[in-house]
């Protein structure tokens, strides 16, 4: 191995970081976890319908309305980009002549662990929406695409938009289709008719479907036991959540996913994401995504409520990729502008460390709420209107902020950190703080991190 090569290989040190990368996927860690907790507390036929559980007057619609519009899907989004921005830093060193080999062999070996720890994390630690498989799955794909310039990525994410756009078009066509059927066949039930076998499919294929929505009250109550009973009715009904339906369905969120990885990959080479453009630049970047993405989402909303929470809502819903990419862009161009203003201030130092701890937290998120929520801890699962679980979300935050800023201020990486990289480089990493400028310290400023 040449000392290029050797220099490739090494474990950087996190001495020299873009702090505003950090404060933005801290940011996005928290986004996902005031749709995540809605999950774990209330219910998944909540984030469809406010009315199916989680209370329904005015302040709990109005959080209801709240995140509907601003969060869901858009912080999921964000963590995306930021993964995908994490790829480039991870394979920077790739530019030297000896380095691509060594640098695919980590990129894989992180990327395979990724998976590994997603496995763990949804079917041993009870988390259904687990998103760490998925990018470890999709890391595999993007490492060739790497060496791209920013214009050739943002163009291959926006193919990729406009063929999940496609897909998505016709998958809301047959399911509105099927609707219909089944309204005219429930019509024809009202009538007296008699019904074919071949319609009384069709119609328990539509009540399958609008369950999730509007689930009856020995669906939910079967749910809520699920989640609060013993631990080995928790384990099963928790495998079959977390279970993928298909393959197609799996390479439909891969190239969700994938999207906005290239998309953070672009924006990391050009100087988005790491807070170097103007307060001008990110301005238009924020009006930008939010005049598109909040327009959209705007429409889709009022659909959503005139349809009474239906799934038979079309066009809306074709249009939800692009206004949640749009939407994405308008929160990191904000966020940046926010940081450029306030990067000295406390709140900005804290979401840094919770940024570097990203996978602790993560994880921590998990099984902080599986305490709070199912049958291993105080069973809540079902029993809270969101404004009660959104009380214990401020805490949650509170309590990651502050840890995150005691444990690095002591250690150099988060324990799940620790553990990945150290997995990754094949060697026990050192945890304590490295003197600066002693022979270890190979302090970079493109040092690869360590979160999802």
């Amino acid at each position: 191995m040449s000392d290029t090569d050797a220099a490739a290989a090494m474990p950087q040190e996190p001495g020299n970081r873009y702090h505003a990368l950090d404060a933005l996927r801290g940011f996005a860690l928290l986004g996902i976890f005031v749709i995540n907790i809605i999950g774990f507390g209330i219910g998944i036929s909540d984030l469809a319908n406010p009315m199916a559980a989680g209370g329904s007057d005015p302040l709990n619609l109005g959080i209801w309305y709240f995140t509907a519009l601003f969060v869901e899907g858009s912080m999921r989004g964000l963590f995306s980009l930021m993964f995908g921005a994490s790829i480039i830093l991870f394979t920077a060193r790739a530019i030297y002549p000896d380095g691509p080999v060594r640098l695919a062999d980590l990129h894989y070996r992180r990327s395979i662990w990724l998976i590994i720890f997603g496995l763990i994390h949804g079917f041993v630690l009870l988390m259904p929406g687990d998103i760490l498989f998925l990018y470890g799955v999709t890391a595999l794909f993007l490492f060739p695409l790497r060496i791209l310039s920013p214009k050739k990525l943002l163009i291959t994410a926006g193919i990729i938009l406009v063929f999940l756009t496609i897909w998505d078009a016709r998958s809301e066509m047959r399911e509105q289709a099927l609707g219909m059927q089944a309204v005219a066949i429930e019509q024809l039930e009202r009538q007296g008719n008699s019904i074919s076998t071949e319609k009384q499919e069709l119609l328990k294929q539509w009540q399958e479907k609008i369950e999730g929505n509007w689930p009856t009250d020995k669906a939910r109550s079967a749910e809520i036991r699920a989640r609060t009973g013993d631990i080995s009715t928790l384990y099963a009904t928790n495998a079959e959540a977390t279970a993928w339906p298909s393959l197609l369905f799996l390479f439909h969120e891969m190239l969700d996913v994938g999207m906005l990885m290239l998309i953070g990959m672009a924006l990391m080479k050009s100087g988005w994401l790491t807070g170097e453009k103007t307060i001008l630049s990110y301005s238009l970047m924020a009006a930008g995504g939010y005049i598109v993405g909040l327009s959209l989402r705007t429409w889709l909303l009022i659909e959503r409520i005139d349809a009474n929470y239906s799934p038979i809502v079309t066009w809306p819903w074709v249009f939800a990729q692009t206004s949640r990419v749009a939407l994405t862009l308008g929160h990191a161009g904000l966020f940046l502008l926010i940081w450029k203003m306030m990067r000295d201030d406390w709140i900005m130092r804290a979401l840094a460390a919770t940024g570097r701890m990203a996978f602790s937290n993560y994880i921590g998120q998990t099984i902080i709420s599986n305490l709070i929520f199912t049958g291993i801890g105080l069973g809540l699962y079902g029993s809270l209107e969101r404004v009660t679980v959104y009380l214990f979300l401020a805490v949650i935050f509170i309590f990651q902020l502050v840890l995150s800023l005691w444990w690095l201020a002591r250690y150099r990486f988060g324990p799940l950190e620790w553990l990945w990289r150290s997995l990754t480089y094949g060697e026990i990493q050192t945890m304590r703080p490295v003197p600066r400028g002693t022979a270890t310290d190979k302090s970079s400023h493109t040092s690869p991190p360590d979160q999802p």
